[in-house]
Order: C-alpha cells, then structure tokens, then sequence
C-alpha cells in the first residue's frame, strides 16, 4: 500500500477511527496491555500504544471504553465459502480470516467483492479445487492429468494444492512434488492407500480431519467406517503417533465438530430442521443436506450412528490433546457448511471442544489467531493487534482467555477496516433470514 494514498484517496483525507482506553491483547498468550489506543485509517493498524503517547486525529470516529477488550478477530482454517449469506454469519461471530479448502468460481468472486468492500466478509485465503484419484480403473493419462490440476493451480492465485483419499501412493508423491516446485502449500486427506506416517514422510503443510489417523490407532479393526474406528483405537499408540506428527511439523486440523454435526443432526432430523439456527440455511444447503440425510439413513440407523459419533469424539478428544502436548501444530477449523454446520457460529462450538480435550483456553486462541497466520505465512498480515498488520479487530465486554463464551457476543468487529457494531450484525443476520425465508415462501411446491 503507498504510503500516500489509501484505497485511491489522499492518505491525509482517509477517515481514522481510534479505539480509545482499551485494553489491548496484542496476540493471545501475550501480556495485556491497559489504557491503551489504537488507531486504524483504510484497512490496516498505523499505531498503538498507551492512551497517555497516542494522539487521536481530529475528526476520528472514536470507539470502545475503558474495561472493554480489544483482541485479533478469529479465523476459520477449514470451510467452503461461496453464498454472499455467508460471509455475514462469519463476521456475526467474530471470524475475519477463512481458508477456504476447494476453490471454485463463485468463491473467487465473493473473495474479491469482499477485499473491494462490496459485500461483508472475512479475508478469504483458498485452497485450489480438490484434486483426487479416480475410483475406478480408468484409461486416463491420470499422472499427466493430476500434474495438470496441481499446475493449474498454481497458475491461478491459489494458495495451496488440496489433495484427497483417492490418490494412489505414487500420484499422491508426485501431486506434492509439483506442488513444492510451484511453490504451493499442500492440504490433504490421508489418502486410503497411505497411511499417516507415509504422508507425513513427504512433509505436506496439513492433513485436514484427523484423517488416517483412526487407521493408525486402530490397526485391527476390520471397520470400513471411520467412526466406528474411532470408538476402538489402542490409547497406547497415541502418545507414539503424536511423537512423530509433531517432529514432521505437519500442522493438523481435527474439525471436532465436523465428526458430530451430522450424525446428530440426523438423529432427530426434523428437530435440527427447527433449529433455530437452520434459518440461515439457504434452500441450496437444506435440500442439499436432506438429500445427504436420506443417503446416509440408508446406509446405517441414524441413531446408532450418533451414539458411534460420540464415542469417537471422545478418542478425538484424547488424540488432539496428546498432539497439543507434543507440540504439535495444530488450527482451528470446522468444515463449514457441511450438514448443520453455520459459518461462524461452528467455530465457536469447535472452540469449546478444544478446550474439553483440556487445551489452555489461552493456546486454543493463539492457535486460532496468530498460529494460523504463521501457518498461512502472514504473521505480519493477521491474528496480532499491532502497526501494520490488517485490522481485523474485536471489540469485547469480558477478557475470552477468562470466559471464551464473550467471543460469541461482541461488541463489535472490524474486518479489514471495516467497523460493524454488534447493533449493525444482529440487523444484518435478520436480513439473512428474511431473503432466505422469502426465497423459500416463493419456490415452487416439490413436484
């Protein structure tokens, strides 16, 4: 950004908005500042520091009082983002960075009208689009087809190659080589023929859901469903596997609340279907999910299935705190919006699962902010309150490292500059809402 104009305008005539007497967490884990200002002119932090040293512009919209904190906003680090609604339920609850893990079309779009200012949203840091194996023997040139894909995504302004389970061994290896040359990160999948430690081997960037994991910590169960897995792992095997993940420096995101929201949600299908928060669920998604329901009743009893799921989420749980204590990286995401998974209000429930495998509320936040921007390598970019860095702020009533429910409720969040009070996001959630309903009421009956 040139230091003289901002966003097209003289930087002199930028409006300055300025946090005043507040209390600043410069970056989870560190010491709390007190009586401090922030000032933040177009989308970034110019200064910070005490009350007494900072002078506010003339003419700068003033925010926030003594008591209340201002700390980095939150990240999503596993969703698929592509409705414009979307972007509103993330910023409701504090989330101001997503990876977005599939890139598509309308994703991109929605990223750039989000970084214009033309619809609200988190900063979108993507993924290129899923690149599997095939199922079935093929006559497909398939190596010269998935260095095609990773290529691809390269040439696009994609961040990472996201590789998934159907990948043989060879391909899977070859996919991370042309990658690494390209200077893509990898995401994947444990593929189905590798297991764990062989993908950690190839030192990829993050295995996305814990995936394989089951298979290396239940090595005798003859299971072909990875919940019923969970529920028999051997708990001597997970302080050994922890050891090596953490000494491969693949970083790990275990989306807890993706292994539970859909086998509860379909346990008692029509009660999640008069959720309350089912009302932002757009006709795309709720058929999508019905149609999701049917299959998977189909296959298993719904009610068994929810009582597998919790028994896994317990052997998660246990797995995701020996990685913690091993050191290992681990971010914070949530698969949104797979079955009965809101944007941004989910982060808050996988959150609070982190901190049920008895992970210091303190590190799970950290995570979350300026660990995911290290992940990322934009340390400087996001996740700190400091000069420089974007200002993707929130402003809150109660300390989270001491009551990790106030991230729920804020006062107000800044997403690249951009101030919306809670007042503003309540308003905009209810819009959500009715263009949703009245998308519903005008549909035509099912034939």
């Amino acid at each position: 950004m040139a230091a003289s104009a901002i966003g097209g305008m003289p930087e002199h005539e930028v409006p300055v908005t300025a946090f005043v007497d507040v209390t600043v967490i410069p970056a989870y884990g560190d010491r709390h500042r007190e009586n401090q200002t922030v000032l933040v002119q177009g989308d970034r932090i110019t200064a910070a520091g005490p009350v007494s040293q900072i002078k506010v512009p003339r003419g700068a919209r003033r925010l926030g009082r003594r008591g209340q904190i201002l700390a980095p906003g939150l990240t999503d680090m596993h969703v698929h983002i592509f409705e414009p609604n979307d972007g509103v339920l993330f910023l409701a609850n504090g989330v101001t960075t997503v990876r977005n893990m599939a890139g598509r079309p309308d994703t991109d779009a929605l990223a750039a009208r989000i970084d214009r200012g033309e619809a609200p949203g988190p900063h979108i840091y993507s993924s290129g689009p899923i690149i599997d194996g095939p199922r079935e023997p093929t006559t497909l040139d398939v190596p010269d087809e998935i260095r095609r894909r990773v290529n691809a995504t390269a040439d696009h302004p994609y961040i990472a190659a996201k590789l998934y389970e159907n990948l043989t061994p060879g391909l899977f290896g070859m996919a991370v080589q042309v990658a690494r040359q390209r200077g893509l990160q990898v995401y994947a999948h444990v593929p189905l023929t590798m297991s764990v430690r062989d993908v950690l081997a190839l030192r990829i960037d993050s295995i996305e859901h814990l995936t394989g994991f089951d298979r290396a910590l239940a090595p005798d169960s003859r299971s072909d469903w990875d919940q019923e897995r969970w529920t028999t792992i051997d708990p001597a095997l997970i302080a050994p596997l922890a050891h090596d993940v953490a000494s491969s420096r693949v970083w790990n995101v275990a989306t807890l609340v993706m292994w539970l929201a859909a086998e509860r949600g379909f346990s008692n299908v029509d009660g999640a279907e008069h959720a309350p928060l089912y009302r932002y669920a757009t006709p795309r998604l709720r058929q999508h999910w019905r149609d999701l329901y049917e299959q998977a009743r189909q296959e298993r009893d719904p009610a068994r299935a929810w009582s597998v799921a919790q028994g896994g989420h317990a052997a998660r749980l246990q797995v995701v705190r020996a990685l913690h204590e091993a050191g290992a990286g681990l971010l914070i995401g949530t698969d949104a919006t797979q079955p009965f998974l809101y944007p941004g209000f989910s982060l808050h429930d996988e959150l609070a699962y982190h901190r049920d495998a008895g992970i210091p509320v303190g590190d799970i936040l950290r995570a979350d902010t300026a660990d995911a921007a290290r992940f990322l390598r934009r340390e400087r970019e996001f996740g700190v309150v400091a000069p420089g860095a974007r200002a993707d702020l929130l402003l809150l009533d109660a300390d989270p490292e001491a009551n990790l429910e106030s991230l729920r409720s804020p006062a107000g969040v800044m997403a690249a500059g951009r101030w919306y009070a809670a007042a503003r996001l309540r308003t905009m959630l209810d819009d959500v809402a009715a263009t949703i309903a009245l998308k519903l009421a005008s549909a035509p009956p099912p034939s």
